[in-house]
């Protein structure tokens, strides 16, 4: 070999070894896409490819590895050309997550919608119900009452739960049996669970304290809990299927597990399966906000949610909540005489588009003695304000033309004096103008659908901010 030979050889040697410690996977390809050299980092990308697409920019997404954008640029004149790849996988997960949380904000709005319309007959079935439970009845008649109320209750916190979804309500605090918690949603799921031939077990302790915190938050952790069981329980078509609860108490803690005979998570997985929009489960099974949500609403009652699992034999995952030991169980004290306001010969308008809201809240406030006009918009009630003087304004917030919120800013410029005496009655309460409203304006109002004793209570409420107490 010639010294021009040799110097060229080392050259080209020389080349490629510089080539194979570029970092980024990057590759000389010709104008065909068959690759005549890579380096290291491209091949342990892309193992035993040896074509490959020419296009500008193209994204390829592969397993255990993420997302990665191939850009193409020219070498020579000879169409050869070089390949080099770049990750941005935190790119893409943050674009899908845009998109996605666009999309759930459109399903929110939509089953708010959904939720408020469903919210006005359940209060009119659970009203009525509660108006004839307390009548003079046979026990069959009663029994059949009690059935409708239960079911009524049972559909509002069917709804309850789609408004969940579209909106972070405020949480409540109160004390709670956890056991009765986790007994409504294991009923919730029981028809499935027989279809499914998945057995559900508990191991429930008798002498649990009470939890505090808010069961409908909490009932919701459960179902998901429950419901990925079911779904690890199907990916693996073990059947029976096997699900088993246990509450205990451990080291000052009140502790549930949920342990499944499923798929199990593989390990990789472990420390991210708490994580916003991370899911193993199919596109159409999951969004991979359950788990996130949950830990979220663990963390907010001071509790923590954790878990592990054996791939391929089952998972089991660990609420534990804070005991307090300062919790009693309060029964529901009556109004005191020297705070109950008498309902006789008050002045009430209900304003509702809702007839039968309208009717319902009618005959409860006339048993009362109260003197009720009632409204069907608010154009029709501001009529009546301007000719009369209301101790109680009893509205809904959704209204075709008017609504109760402008009616209330309409009202508040007439007469001042009455914007605290407006009780609000709405199955509209996870919408974000409504909510701020509310908190800006200070006002009463009740959830649909009501129990007849939270209307009086709330009633009781506006009256004792506008009437002087009497000692």
């Amino acid at each position: 070999m010639t010294r021009e030979g040799t110097g060229l050889a080392a050259d080209s040697q020389l080349i490629t070894s510089l080539f194979a410690l570029i970092p980024i996977p990057v590759a000389i390809a010709e104008e065909s896409g068959r690759i005549i050299l890579s380096n290291s980092a491209f091949t342990d990308l892309f193992p035993g490819v040896q074509n490959i697409q020419l296009m500008p920019h193209h994204e390829v997404e592969i397993p255990g590895r993420g997302t990665y954008e191939l850009e193409t640029v020219p070498l020579n004149d000879r169409g050869m050309k070089i390949v080099y790849a770049t990750e941005i996988t935190n790119e893409v997960q943050l674009r899908r997550q845009v998109v996605h949380m666009e999309k759930m904000a459109s399903i929110g709005r939509l089953v708010s919608g959904v939720a408020h319309e469903l919210n006005n007959p359940l209060a009119g079935i659970l009203g009525y119900a509660q108006l004839a439970s307390r009548s003079d009845l046979d026990p069959s008649t009663a029994h059949m009452i009690a059935v409708i109320l239960a079911q009524a209750e049972r559909a509002g916190k069917i709804v309850q739960n789609f408004l969940s979804l579209a909106a972070k309500t405020e949480p409540k605090r109160v004390a709670f049996d956890l056991n009765d918690a986790i007994r409504n949603v294991m009923q919730l799921r029981e028809y499935q669970e027989n279809v499914d031939n998945v057995i559900m077990t508990t191991e429930f302790s008798d002498g649990l304290p009470l939890a505090w915190g808010d069961p409908h938050q909490l009932e919701q952790v459960f179902l998901n809990l429950i419901v990925n069981a079911e779904d690890a329980i199907d990916d693996m078509q073990r059947r029976p299927g096997s699900i088993h609860i246990r509450t205990t108490v451990e080291a000052g803690h009140i502790q549930v597990t949920v342990t499944d005979n499923g798929s199990g998570i593989h390990a990789r997985d472990m420390a991210r399966i708490f994580d916003p929009f991370f899911t193993t489960k199919e596109k159409h099974r999951g969004t991979g906000l359950g788990l996130s949500i949950c830990a979220e609403i663990v963390k907010d009652h001071g509790g923590e949610l954790y878990a592990w699992s054996t791939y391929g034999s089952g998972s089991t995952f660990t609420l534990e909540l804070p005991i307090r030991n300062e919790i009693e169980i309060e029964e529901i004290q009556p109004i005191r005489a020297s705070q109950a306001h008498s309902l006789r010969g008050k002045q009430f308008l209900v304003i509702d588009d809702e007839i039968h809201i309208t009717e319902l809240i009618f005959d409860v406030l006339a048993r009362q003695g109260a003197r009720i006009d009632l409204a069907n918009s608010g154009v029709d009630a501001l009529e009546h304000i301007k000719k009369k003087n209301y101790d109680v304004i009893i509205c809904d917030q959704r209204m075709p033309g008017l609504s109760g919120q402008r009616l209330y800013r309409m009202v508040e410029s007439l007469n001042p004096d009455l914007q605290h005496r407006f009780l609000f009655v709405t199955g509209d309460v996870v919408n974000d103008q409504t909510k701020r409203f509310f908190l800006q304006a200070g006002v009463q109002y009740v959830r649909k659908p009501f129990r007849i004793q939270e209307l009086v209570e709330a009633i009781e409420k506006v009256l004792s901010r506008t009437q002087p107490q009497n000692f």
